[in-house]
């Protein structure tokens, strides 16, 4: 049987601010994606999650 569990994380500091991303992969067939944002990024959420549907497969 092979796995198909992964992990990756990535921060990058901007003079927006502290970013960090965290991938993870566990045996699913379909795509989840969750978004996390300060609350007055909430309204970014969607777009965020869209964008990253689309890169990631």
């Amino acid at each position: 049987m092979r796995s198909m569990t992964g992990y990756g994380t990535a921060v990058v500091d901007t003079a927006a601010g502290r970013f960090t991303v965290e991938v993870r992969s566990v045996n699913h067939r379909f795509s989840e994606v969750a978004v996390r944002t300060p609350r007055d990024l909430a309204v970014l959420e969607d777009r965020l999650r869209a964008a990253v549907q689309r890169v990631v497969q």
